[in-house]
């Protein structure tokens, strides 16, 4: 895992010294790969190009493989964040052909395949990346990131310049690049919690989408996608032989994730997932191997007990982590990573856990993907129920149907049986849309609430459900309830799942693999019809049959907890004075965002369980906590202060 960077600029553009630019994003993305670096620089009569690269040493550690990596006449040049999983395979076919190796690294290989095949190098890959390849000849860049999207891109285009990184705040170091901030996107955070699709938080400043290249040549830009899940046609093998299938395509995933050269552990939270790849660890790869779990030391429940489980049935070298409520204060510190507003609070266990890990080893393996590609989410199952209700006789549905016809944007968090009950019917009565989007998202109503009628103004009846609407109108497969699963996997998984622990990880400079995205896994995946996903109620059904001989049998049994911490506890009792502090301060009053009477009303609500609004709560404290350190302070490094200090 690495850090890139770079620029290709009109040599017009400004009187400054952009050898010294390239240091300073270099050095800003340290984090990332802490052990060397490298930069390629050049000046002609146009163009100055440059890229830069901070290295984490996994495959080939010597100092042959330092980036950045030309082919024989340093024609091409690449840099690569990730790794390539089937490069020893592709070295072969490559020598075979002719091209001369100076390294035995996995990037060496993308610059001789580019030769051969150019743009449709991509097919080829298999593995994790994001990659900028320089094509001196053609006076072309290349950027391309993996089908799922583990590894992120970000970049600039401007006036017919181009700039990119692995993180925005290299991208913020360039006088070019304004802070102003997108409203849409902040629309989409405070919808979904996370900035989906190709937006930042800052108008300037795009992402690269996951399964996408793009080039820029000539002073213009292209992006083109090279890959998409395919759901059709289902496999029509029988169970037995699909869950031996099955084994099989698990068991080289995880083998093809542990090519290294460096020693590797697990994330292990106790959760079938990374149960999974434990015992797949344990069978075909080298034993023993260090295991990290997390807890809650107050307010919450755990999976400690289920993780210590699996860990002793392998007999892995096994290490725990327990948060407490006073760890949120590293919040700063945490956003400075993130770059942008993130509402997923298990971003603290996640940077926590990681750093745990970062102790023993420089790689571990993750359960991330299993829940989005075999169904493993509440959102997905509790569809079930509807399913069932559709089989009752219409003169009982009628009736029940309207009991839910008064529900409001009022009722959306309230606590009382009531409504709760009424919101369970609303579900069984909406289709796999409209349920999906009231569990996953925040209403347009409640946010028109909270709005002011400035930022109302600005927005002009924008709705940010729009994006996963369009997502399940455009998803190719023909069960409705498997459209859930497409979103899921197009943009929950890249911009909140792999986003958070890309960011926590590399923050101690932890590689972070996830064989259940392996692409072969994926696809293979996304051929099992719908019902051997979820059967009835039970989730991730021929995924749990296909590895209960191999698990601790109280794993399948449990219900999924996951790394979440327990916020709105926290928020009703350590937490709740910092976040009215936060909420009703005078700096975010002054962004004239957020109606006051609104914010008193939620934080009211929540401290006296009439509602339960501790997620609303927390996006908002995040959001006004990023601010001070990116709009107000503008901060280039990692801020030394506690959440505590910022509010005082």
């Amino acid at each position: 895992m690495c850090g890139i960077c770079g620029f290709t600029v009109d040599n017009k553009i400004g009187i400054r010294d952009w050898n010294e630019v390239l240091g300073k994003m270099k050095n800003i993305l340290a984090h990332r790969g802490p052990d060397t670096q490298g930069q390629v620089y050049e000046d002609t009569n146009k163009r100055i190009v440059g890229l830069g690269h901070r290295r984490l040493s996994i495959i080939d550690l010597s100092e042959k493989a330092n980036q950045p990596l030309g082919n024989e006449d340093d024609s091409v040049i690449v840099i690569l964040n990730g790794e390539i999983y089937n490069y020893q395979q592709l070295t072969k076919e490559l020598v075979a052909g002719g091209h001369i190796f100076r390294s035995q690294s996995d990037t060496e290989v993308i610059v001789h395949l580019y030769e051969d095949l150019e743009d449709g190098c991509l097919n080829k890959l298999d593995g994790m990346f994001a990659f900028v390849l320089w094509d001196k000849k053609r006076g072309r860049l290349l950027l391309a990131r993996d089908p799922i999207g583990i590894k992120p891109l970000f970049y600039v285009f401007k006036e017919g310049n181009f700039y990119f990184a692995s993180e925005i705040k290299a991208l913020l170091l360039l006088d070019e690049v304004s802070r102003q901030i997108d409203l849409k996107a902040l629309d989409y955070y405070l919808t979904y919690g996370y900035i989906p699709g190709s937006r930042t938080i800052f108008r300037d400043i795009s992402k690269l989408p996951p399964a996408s290249y793009l080039t820029f040549e000539n002073r213009q830009t292209n992006i083109t996608p090279y890959w998409s899940i395919q759901y059709l046609p289902k496999n029509d093998l029988p169970e037995d032989a699909l869950t031996e299938a099955l084994f099989n395509t698990c068991a080289k995933a995880v083998k093809r994730h542990l090519v290294s050269d460096v020693p590797l552990g697990a994330f292990l939270s106790g959760g079938v997932d990374s149960s999974i790849i434990v015992a797949l660890m344990s069978m075909v790869g080298e034993k023993p191997f260090d295991t990290f779990s997390l807890g809650y030391a107050s307010g919450g429940k755990d999976e400690l007990d289920y993780a210590a489980s699996v860990a002793d049935h392998f007999a892995t070298t096994h290490h725990e982590f327990k948060v407490d409520p006073e760890m949120t204060q590293i919040l700063p510190e945490l956003l400075w990573h993130l770059d942008e507003p993130f509402f997923d609070n298990s971003i603290i266990p996640t940077y926590y856990i990681s750093k745990l890990a970062r102790e023993k080893v420089k790689v571990v393996l993750s359960g991330d993907g299993g829940d989005e590609i075999f169904g493993g989410y509440g959102w997905t199952r509790r569809h079930q129920y509807s399913v069932a209700y559709g089989m009752l006789p219409g003169f009982i549905r009628k009736p029940l149907a309207k009991l839910c016809s008064g529900v409001g944007p009022e009722d959306d968090y309230r606590t009382n049986l009531t409504t709760k009950a009424r919101r369970f019917l609303g579900d069984l009565n909406a289709d796999v849309e409209s349920g999906f989007l009231r569990r996953t998202s925040v209403s347009y109503s409640f946010e028109q609430r909270l709005f002011t009628q400035a930022l109302k103004d600005e927005l002009r009846e924008f709705d940010a459900g729009d994006y996963q609407r369009k997502l399940f109108s455009d998803a190719q497969v023909l069960d409705a309830r498997e459209k859930m699963l497409y979103v899921d996997t197009i943009a929950f998984l890249p911009d909140d799942c792999l986003f958070k622990v890309d960011r926590m990880s590399m923050a101690h400079g932890l590689e972070v693999r996830v064989p259940f995205l392996d692409k072969d896994l994926v696809e293979f995946s996304a051929r099992i019809p719908f019902e051997y996903k979820i059967r009835g109620l039970n989730t991730k059904y021929i995924l749990k049959k296909t590895f209960a001989p191999y698990l601790p049998k109280n794993i399948l049994r449990q219900r999924k907890q996951g790394f979440t911490i327990p916020i709105s506890a926290w928020l009703r009792a350590e937490l709740g004075d910092l976040a009215t502090r936060i909420l009703l301060s005078n700096s975010l009053e002054k962004r004239g965002l957020f109606e006051r009477k609104r914010l008193k009303w939620m934080l009211e609500e929540h401290r006296i369980g009439r509602q339960e609004l501790g997620h609303r709560i927390w996006s908002l404290v995040v959001f006004e906590v990023w601010a001070r350190l990116y709009l107000d302070e503008k901060i280039k490094s990692a801020p030394q202060v506690s959440l505590q200090e910022m509010i005082e």
